[in-house]
């Protein structure tokens, strides 16, 4: 990987029921039944920050901590190579049935639509390879649930 390249990561969780969550200062966000993926970055301690999206009990600060806090992450990969975390975030929901909802999760530091992801069905790391482009690099980061 090139100095300067997104160090990105996509944690995945599936809301079992259309449910609402209070999330920081977007106030009620209604969930639909569905799959979930969250595309973030981190300059430095990528692994310390996806751990902590897949940790309980900690303080809630961000906007997936809230999602990640009533629903579990079931799992996460490590992305290199991809153009950016509102690229990846994009081209993930350019894939049949997603799109990203709600509009701004996650984007509190950007202007895009948002790097939250719904997938009709599971995500898959072919899938994020696929959306990372020819020079992205995928890794599952521990062994998933």
């Amino acid at each position: 990987m090139s100095a300067g390249a997104p160090r990105l990561y996509v944690v995945l969780t599936y809301v079992p029921r259309r449910t609402t969550v209070r999330v920081g200062a977007l106030g009620p966000v209604a969930f639909e039944r569905g799959w979930y993926a969250y595309v973030g970055s981190a300059a430095r301690a990528r692994r310390a920050r996806v751990a902590r999206h897949l940790a309980t009990g900690k303080p809630l600060r961000w906007h997936a901590d809230y999602l990640f806090t009533a629903f579990p992450a079931r799992r996460a990969w490590l992305v290199d190579g991809a153009a950016g975390e509102c690229e990846l975030a994009g081209a993930l929901a350019a894939l049949p049935d997603a799109s990203r909802r709600p509009p701004r999760f996650g984007a509190g530091d950007c202007r895009c639509a948002g790097h939250l992801v719904r997938l009709a069905r599971r995500l898959r790391r072919a899938d994020i390879a696929s959306a990372a482009g020819q020079n992205g690099a995928v890794r599952a980061f521990g062994s998933g649930r």
